[in-house]
């Protein structure tokens, strides 16, 4: 469904532009992932060093995995849905509503993961691995911005 808010009342503060909101999405995808890789990384320094390195090894494989073929995808379906909408939009519609709900799903499981009885090791090796395909996959988004809407 496409959502078109030009005849809406909307203070003009709160419309963006298609370029604007893949930036945003871009932006989004980057600074997420930056932030778990590095609170992954943080709560792997504790690790022993023989379990770090494979932990680490792991992280980055199954991130990039997950990045590259099922997170890029997702990045893509967003920035072809920004595309194909109004010129001028609301600038949070960077993310479709469905997404956003999803978004608060990863942070309610990412508050109840904090404060579960796993090792902060291991919660580090799947922040990491999050992060990492978070991080794959904004690549698509930024490619989407650069190419402009």
């Amino acid at each position: 469904m496409r959502l078109d808010y030009r005849h809406a009342v909307i203070a003009p503060h709160l419309l963006a532009s298609r370029r604007t909101r893949l930036f945003l999405a871009a932006l989004a995808w980057t600074l997420v992932g930056l932030g778990l890789l590095t609170a992954g990384l943080v709560w792997l320094s504790g690790a022993r060093a023989s379990w770090l390195a494979v932990a680490l090894t792991a992280a980055v494989l199954v991130g990039w995995i997950k990045g590259r073929y099922l997170l890029a995808r997702r990045a893509a379906a967003n920035a072809r849905r920004i595309e194909a909408s109004a010129e001028r939009a609301m600038v949070f519609s960077f993310f479709a509503p469905a997404a956003w709900g999803l978004v608060l799903a990863m942070m309610a499981a990412g508050a109840l993961l904090r404060r579960s009885a796993l090792p902060r090791p291991w919660r580090g090796a799947l922040y990491a691995a999050i992060g990492v395909a978070l991080l794959s996959a904004s690549r698509t988004a930024w490619r989407h911005w650069r190419q402009g809407a």
